[in-house]
């Protein structure tokens, strides 16, 4: 057995909740505890989840000595500071997406971990779901071979609330950060990081964030990826996956159970398994047993070129944040 790797939990929201019941399933793991904006949810969340520690102010959170690691789920807006904050009181820290509202946050964040030395991940918790990771064994080893295009949607219809974080400017709402992230963050892993040309259109909706928006990255060979997102319109949250040789169908691909493998004159393959948060925690504590800095699944570059992406998206629509 190992010495168990100690995390603590900021925020007690809904993402922060289902995280910490995955983060159960991770062998050799405590949940030291959880701070929310007060002490009162933080202490529901900690009863529910049977977390010793409850605080009112992520302040404590980050300065108790009986933590190694921080799982951060504020709203968007708040990403950098929080991740700031754990890092400069010596905690590792895996941030939820989108790591940042831009890319000089993300490289203020990413410069700080340097600098101490700590680990940092954005939760990209889709690629370390099995059933995505056959899929991409599959395209690895040419058995689609070379990929053309991609096509991928994720698009979902939130209730009309204006000061819901979905919805609110203030907080980094609107689809591209919010589910736009997936299929960008796909499209990067098939066919690089560095697109060389990038078209987008959205509606911007009342609130003044992108309620629906389509794009399209070309690579310097000529594939294109086709990605869609919204939060007003429910799609189907397919990836299609096109080589010269095959296609990979994967399903709800942002939290895939099953993946789908067509070529021609061979039967098909399927592969199906569970999909978690705890795959991703898992590659954590790894990690920090290890002693790396970062993950090579979700390295610190390519987040950061990621978010130049979604930085030029949002150029491209006339989307900007209050303070950018």
């Amino acid at each position: 057995m190992n010495v168990p790797i100690r995390w603590g939990i900021l925020s007690a929201g809904r993402i922060a909740d289902r995280f910490t019941t995955d983060l159960r399933k991770v062998p050799d793991t405590e949940i030291m505890a959880v701070a929310a904006r007060s002490l009162q949810r933080a202490t529901k969340f900690a009863a529910k989840h049977h977390i010793p520690h409850a605080y009112g102010s992520y302040a404590e959170l980050a300065t108790d000595p009986n933590i190694d690691v921080i799982y951060v789920a504020t709203t968007h807006n708040l990403h950098k500071e929080h991740t700031l904050l754990c890092l400069e009181n010596g905690k590792h820290v895996l941030c939820e997406k989108p790591f940042a509202l831009n890319a000089a946050e993300a490289s203020q964040m990413i410069a700080c971990a340097h600098q101490k030395k700590l680990f940092l991940m954005e939760a990209m918790w889709s690629r370390f779901n099995p059933a995505y990771q056959r899929a991409m064994y599959w395209i690895k080893n040419g058995m689609i071979g070379e990929v053309r295009m991609l096509k991928a949607d994720f698009g979902f219809r939130a209730l009309w609330d204006p000061e819901y974080r979905i919805l609110n400017p203030m907080l980094g709402g609107g689809s591209i950060l919010d589910v736009g992230i997936y299929p960008i963050a796909l499209a990067s892993q098939l066919l690089g990081s560095q697109p060389t040309d990038i078209q987008a259109l959205a509606c911007l909706g009342i609130t003044e964030v992108d309620e629906q928006a389509g794009i399209v990255l070309k690579y310097p060979h000529g594939q294109l990826a086709l990605l869609s997102s919204a939060v007003r319109t429910r799609t189907l949250h397919n990836a299609f996956i096109f080589g010269t040789e095959g296609i990979v169908w994967i399903p709800l691909f942002w939290r895939a159970r099953l993946s789908l493998l067509w070529r021609a004159k061979k039967l098909p393959r399927i592969t199906w398994n569970q999909a978690g948060y705890h795959f991703e925690a898992a590659e954590v504590n790894r990690c920090i047993r290890e002693n790396k800095l970062e993950s090579t699944t979700v390295s610190l570059a390519d987040t950061l070129a990621r978010m130049e992406i979604l930085d030029q998206i949002r150029a491209k629509v006339g989307l900007k944040y209050p303070g950018e």
